[in-house]
């Protein structure tokens, strides 16, 4: 299957559907953000501990299992769409599109908070804001347990 812009690509909604339990309001907000923008896709949601263990090992992420909003089905990872292949990260398109359509619960790595010295850019990230404190209060749960 492939990444299509019809503004409900069936694509995007298996990498979210990959672990049960994604986060509600996240799907209900990027479904209405699709129609709207049926160019923006998703290539990585829910993370089980191999993959991100894997993108750990290799850089290509800074998180350890259970570190990251992946891990807890609270985040995405974007991509755009527009017929060249070769220009799916296109910072314009974040910034012009992507951006705006943001409440606040939501947070995304393409802009720094220079207040925050945790804070990294990584363009095509978006997490729910205060994931951390919904795994507090037992409102997330890691995708699979900790000895898979």
């Amino acid at each position: 299957m492939k990444h299509t812009n019809s503004g409900h690509c069936e694509k995007c909604h298996d990498v979210i559907v990959k672990y049960p339990g994604f986060y509600e309001p996240l799907i209900e907000w990027f479904l209405d953000f699709q129609m709207k923008h049926p160019e923006g896709h998703v290539s990585c949601a829910g993370r089980g501990k191999a993959e991100q263990e894997a993108l750990y090992l290799r850089g290509a992420s800074r998180a350890q299992y259970g570190e990251s909003a992946h891990n807890y089905n609270a985040a995405l990872d974007f991509f755009e769409m527009t017929g060249d292949t070769r220009s799916i990260y296109e910072e314009t398109w974040f910034a012009a599109t992507l951006k705006p359509a943001l409440p606040s619960w939501l947070k995304w790595y393409g802009e720094m908070d220079p207040m925050d010295p945790d804070d990294f850019y990584e363009l095509p990230h978006v997490e729910v804001r205060d994931w951390k404190k919904l795994v507090s209060m037992g409102l997330l749960a890691l995708v699979e347990p900790l000895d898979d």
